[in-house]
């Protein structure tokens, strides 16, 4: 009980002070009707900007070009693609991501991919999926396994009440903190109090089984003004150069990448915090790039100075891999339509 008190009142005192930021909220609008939103960017009417952090992560900014509010909704599964390398493609200039070879002065950066959390196909593992997570991702960093650890124990222990006022406020309170170390810390104090009995739960293989889609992941924009949100992603081209935020990326639908249809299963996955980026990034070289699971097991971390290398997987991450991969096959496998008898002839 101790526990629910210390993050109450930690949560609670972000709340108090993180709702103004936000008193666009208040004004009472009727959300127009759900847009695709790079759909609504063709037409004009808003502006999707794409920023990766590193192969790991990456901000998608939406700014509304409007005199009017816009609900949008983003790709359930999307591709950051290098802005010079899409032009080439466009233009012909060869196979692969534009023709470009790996690594190298001059090479096009890797296309990263991730997802949203409103995506139809995903999976769950022990505690299933929430559709929340705002503050602890701000709190731990989306690298941190405790982010997936803290919304568990949101949805399955904390209090009721906790748990409402979480979800109707988590993302006002996460943007509040954003810029706020000391309140960070304070936040954190609190969450590491509610995880110390659960412990820290590797993202392992367990069983994966299917999961309800989520709520809708649609979002309100106000009239001239930005939302902002934070992915986790993976590198879909392995060898090449690390995205960085100097060089302009666009958003475009996995699809334009990628027809497999057991990718957008891996960016839900990651999305919903089902999986550690390490693991959905091995199931991602695998299936996008064709490499092996003894190649990803030989993947080694360069240290300079003369320090050890060490394996850039651990052997959980590639359990977790595995299993994810088995299930997409299985789920996009069920939704093959099945011959029909006159066909099977």
């Amino acid at each position: 009980m101790s526990r629910f008190i210390l993050l109450s009142a930690v949560l609670i005192a972000a709340l108090v002070h993180g709702t103004p930021a936000r008193a666009d909220r208040a004004a009472a609008v009727t959300p127009p009707a759900v847009q695709d939103a790079l759909v609504a960017e063709r037409a004009g009417l808003a502006e999707v900007r794409y920023i990766p952090n590193d192969s790991r992560s990456a901000q998608v900014i939406v700014t509304n070009r409007t005199d009017r509010p816009l609900t949008l909704r983003l790709p359930d599964a999307f591709a950051g693609v290098p802005v010079l390398a899409q032009f080439m493609n466009q233009a012909g200039g060869g196979g692969g991501q534009a023709g470009f070879g790996a690594g190298g002065i001059g090479a096009a950066p890797q296309t990263t991919g991730g997802g949203v959390q409103n995506a139809g196909m995903g999976i769950g593992g022990a505690g299933g999926g929430a559709p929340f997570c705002w503050i602890a991702r701000e709190v731990y960093g989306l690298h941190d396994q405790r982010w997936v650890d803290f919304r568990t124990w949101m949805t399955v222990d904390a209090p009721h009440w906790l748990r409402d006022a979480y979800v109707a406020h988590g993302e006002t309170i996460a943007d509040w903190l954003h810029d706020r170390p000391a309140a960070r810390r304070l936040v954190r104090v609190g969450m590491d109090a509610a995880l110390a009995d659960r412990g820290n739960a590797a993202a392992g293989g367990g069983q994966f089984q299917v999961r309800p889609a989520p709520a809708d992941g649609a979002f309100l924009v106000p009239a001239g003004k930005q939302r902002v949100f934070r992915f986790a992603t993976v590198c879909l081209e392995h060898g090449k150069p690390e995205p960085s935020p100097r060089v302009p990326y666009k958003l475009v639908v996995l699809e334009s990448f990628s027809q497999d249809p057991r990718l957008p299963v891996v960016m839900a996955a990651l999305a919903a915090g089902q999986v550690s980026q390490k693991a959905a990034q091995a199931a991602a070289w695998h299936l996008a790039n064709g490499l092996s699971w003894e190649r990803l097991a030989a993947e080694m971390i360069d240290h300079a100075g003369g320090d050890p290398d060490e394996p850039f997987f651990a052997p959980a991450d590639l359990v977790a891999a595995r299993g994810l991969v088995a299930e997409a096959e299985r789920l996009t496998a069920a939704a093959k339509p099945r011959p029909s008898a006159s066909e099977a002839d």
